[in-house]
């Protein structure tokens, strides 16, 4: 009776890993699409101009001495992780909240890092679509943030009456550059502000700066659950390997 009942049990055995493995394989696949899905998206802008004026420069953030007419470079990132959205149609799309932001500002080959926690903002909008001779193209960004012993904050945007984004739709994610040449467009806006604060002490560096260059940039990268989604996915197919060898065995 064992042994005619051997075949039978092995073969009950063999269901159960091939189901085994199926499943684990199915969780793996919803793992997958799950980790497709958890996506943050990167946003990034940058400009590139000319110092045009300096309020303060006590705080010496890029050397000492007077900015006016300093090569600059402005670079603003952060995530679009439990920020707010708000679009109408193809004319307008904005980004804004509260969340970790990285402004890296360099003036005359000095660079500078700064990565907070606090108020972030990012817009698009195209007046050319929208029927309305008058309207404006534009493009910005500004991050922002306060405590008592210290303030941050970077801000740049262009803004066309010829409607630079003109026929395109605006978006957020949709990747642009451009050259600003006042003999092609007039624009009512292309300027880009720069602000660190000792509130202590109250020295400071502030500066505008005139934008000859602007672009904007997305990545999207996995949320930390879908990182760890994805162990679990790897794990859940080894498992299912690991359980069809022995089945087999």
């Amino acid at each position: 009776m064992f042994f005619a009942c051997t075949p039978c049990y092995l073969n009950q055995s063999i269901r159960k890993n091939i189901l085994s493995s199926k499943s684990f394989f199915a969780i793996a696949l919803l793992a997958s699409a799950w980790i497709s899905s958890a996506q943050a998206t990167i946003l990034t802008t940058t400009s590139r101009g000319v110092v045009s004026s300096v309020y303060q420069n006590t705080l010496d953030d890029f050397g000492p001495g007077n900015l006016v007419d300093k090569k600059f470079q402005i670079t603003l990132t952060f995530d679009d992780s439990s920020a707010t959205r708000d679009s109408y149609l193809n004319q307008y799309e904005a980004l804004y909240g509260l969340n970790l932001f990285s402004a890296r500002v360099t003036v005359d080959g000095v660079t500078r890092d700064y990565q907070r926690t606090g108020n972030f903002q990012q817009q698009t909008a195209n007046g050319a679509s929208a029927g309305m001779p008058s309207g404006s193209d534009q493009a910005f960004a500004g991050v922002n943030w306060t405590t008592r012993e210290e303030s941050i904050y970077a801000y740049h945007g262009i803004e066309s009456m010829n409607h630079f984004f003109a026929g395109a739709k605006a978006s957020l994610t949709t990747p642009f550059s451009a050259t600003l040449r006042p003999d092609l467009y007039e624009y009512m806006t292309k300027q880009a502000q720069f602000g660190h604060t000792d509130v202590l002490s109250g020295r400071s560096t502030v500066f505008y700066g005139e934008i000859a260059e602007f672009s904007m940039s997305t990545v999207a990268v996995p949320e930390p659950v879908s990182l760890g989604l994805l162990g679990l996915g790897a794990l859940a197919m080894l498992g299912a390997r690991r359980r069809t060898a022995s089945g087999r065995a």
